[in-house]
């Protein structure tokens, strides 16, 4: 790492590939640090986890699986001890660009020199495509719902804002941290030419009976979600709706649009579909009486699909 910044990579992990330790590997040459947090995988991971040690990471290990924000966040209080000047969060599924830091404090500078109060850096593109912009052709665009894998966050937003919101568990902590810091008056900027490649999910073809559906020449594929997944994604969702929809009407309104499209498409052309029903009618449910944390044990065998029995 060649930067006068310090910069501490933060990434959480669940049942960790053995590809992550080349990419922590990678990574070393952009940060100061890196801390990969085991959020209790159920796996032995023991000789993955050594290799990342290997590789020059720290590695915590949460005693049970607690969520992505709490995992993140143990990994943000421990790297916060060296006092380092920015924190990049990750998934154990992104990689970065070679040159995405140096893209993303360049980013941070500009903005900053022209009285812009940055909260965050984010990607300008996912996979080589384009992030959704909050207003597209000004200076220094924002990031209309930016993923948390990848983002650059200055030690000072975590001290104005504080950490992430552990109760939500898995989906919407991102969401919900860029609106808290919003109100604050913060941006969420994109660093130009800063790409993360990030899994996007298991796709299928997108099919009206036996034609794959094609718009503009490009066949379409629906990318979807476990069940489970779609629980968190509808109660955290409406909670952060209720929250947020007072101050920043727009936003909430043009993301509540977005959704209502991808659960239309998960419903119709997803798998599970009667699963994907039931974790959305339990996370409405929870959603109005405020239950968070983790999906309960009988929920969750409900949304969760049967495992095919192995052949005799």
């Amino acid at each position: 790492m060649t930067s006068q910044q310090r910069i501490a990579a933060v990434i959480s992990a669940y049942n960790p590939p053995t590809d992550l330790i080349e990419k922590v590997e990678r990574l070393a040459s952009q940060v100061e640090r890196i801390i990969v947090v085991d959020d209790g995988s159920p796996a032995d991971v023991t000789g993955v986890l050594q290799g990342l040690e290997a590789a020059g990471a720290v590695v915590l290990k949460q005693g049970s699986n607690t969520g992505i924000a709490a995992a993140l966040n143990a990994g943000i209080r421990y790297a916060a001890e060296s006092a380092p000047d920015f924190f990049l969060t990750l998934d154990q599924d992104s990689e970065l660009d070679p040159d995405y830091v140096a893209r993303a404090l360049v980013a941070f500078t500009a903005a900053t020199l022209q009285g812009v109060p940055v909260g965050m850096v984010c990607a300008e593109s996912h996979n080589k495509q384009p992030v959704m912009l909050q207003k597209p052709g000004v200076p220094f665009p924002e990031a209309f719902d930016p993923m948390q894998s990848g983002t650059l966050i200055p030690a000072a937003t975590f001290d104005a804002a504080g950490l992430l919101e552990e109760d939500l568990f898995i989906d919407c902590v991102d969401s919900e941290f860029t609106a808290r810091i919003r109100e604050m008056g913060l941006k969420a900027i994109i660093a130009p030419g800063c790409n993360i490649s990030h899994a996007v999910g298991e796709s299928r073809p997108m099919r009206l009976g036996t034609w794959h559906v094609t718009v503009g020449g490009q066949k379409r594929f629906v990318h979807s979600h476990a069940p489970f997944r779609v629980y968190y994604i509808t109660r955290n969702g409406l909670v952060m709706y209720r929250r947020y929809l007072p101050k920043q009407p727009v936003w909430v309104l043009r993301r509540i649009g977005l959704e209502v499209v991808f659960y239309g498409v998960r419903v119709v052309y997803g798998p599970h579909r009667f699963r994907q029903i039931a974790a959305i009618a339990f996370g409405v449910r929870d959603a109005l009486t405020g239950r968070m944390g983790r999906i309960s044990a009988k929920e969750n065998a409900v949304v969760a699909p049967r495992k095919k029995k192995a052949a005799a």
